[in-house]
């Protein structure tokens, strides 16, 4: 079957990738992160890539990070468990990476704003109303709870330069979604599907990334899928078409 067509962008525009190869990297406009002077994000987990590629390209943003976990603590944990069953699992190279990670917080916290704090209902509201600012560009990933928080997104919709949403479970939430496009004031710019998640019934993705903006820069290429610059979620997992009716 197909996505509904509304989920598609009507063009081609330009886009960089933001963040780190495979997972927890995204496709924007360069010219939005650049005109935008705040970043508020939602679902961290041990992955800022995004965050800091961001602030790299834009160096006046200020990043807000929000998680549920202590970040630092929770790479701590792992690196120790992973160390107690190195011989017998054979975790060389994830101690490495952790280790890695460990380093890179403790460098790259001097310049993002990490908080612990579960989004939850007036979450959103809260945090962007106390923004003195109309250039906030937002990028969420929390596991479902999206979908708590599209009505505050589009009570403050003329606040933000740009979005970014990891929907899931959209083959339950797909009116919700439309109805969430039609009123939002920016451009579906891109989407990707995410092949960590499931395939529905219609061999449509269950989990899409996309990308809004408000003053997106238009291609005169041909738009086609996958973008050039997509990468697989997963590179273990073949990708996922996307179809639209």
């Amino acid at each position: 079957m197909a996505l509904p067509i509304l989920f598609k962008p009507n063009k081609k525009y330009s886009l960089v990738r933001v963040g780190r190869d495979f997972d927890g990297g995204y496709l924007v406009g360069k010219d939005t992160i650049l005109n935008s002077d705040t970043l508020v994000s939602f679902g961290i987990n041990d992955d800022w890539s995004f965050e800091r590629d961001f602030k790299n390209i834009n160096s006046e943003t200020k990043v807000i990070c929000y998680d549920d976990k202590p970040i630092l603590k929770y790479l701590f944990k792992k690196l120790i468990i992973d160390t107690i069953f190195l011989f017998s699992h054979l975790k060389v190279n994830k101690i490495f990476v952790l280790t890695k990670k460990i380093i890179y917080f403790l460098k790259d916290k001097k310049k993002l704003k990490f908080i612990k704090k579960k989004i939850a209902y007036g979450d959103l509201k809260e945090i962007v109303k106390d923004i003195e600012s109309n250039f906030i560009f937002l990028k969420i990933d929390i596991e479902g709870f999206e979908y708590r928080i599209l009505e505050d997104i589009l009570l403050y919709k003329k606040k933000f330069t740009g979005i970014i949403i990891e929907f899931h479970d959209i083959d339950y939430h797909k009116d919700l979604i439309k109805n969430f496009i039609n009123k939002l004031n920016l451009s579906l710019v891109h989407i990707h599907p995410n092949n960590n998640s499931l395939i529905d019934s219609n061999n449509d993705p269950t989990c899409v990334e996309i990308t809004f903006e408000k003053k997106p820069i238009e291609r005169e290429e041909e738009l086609n899928f996958p973008n050039e610059l997509d990468m697989r979620n997963n590179p273990k997992k073949k990708d996922v078409l996307l179809n639209f009716v």
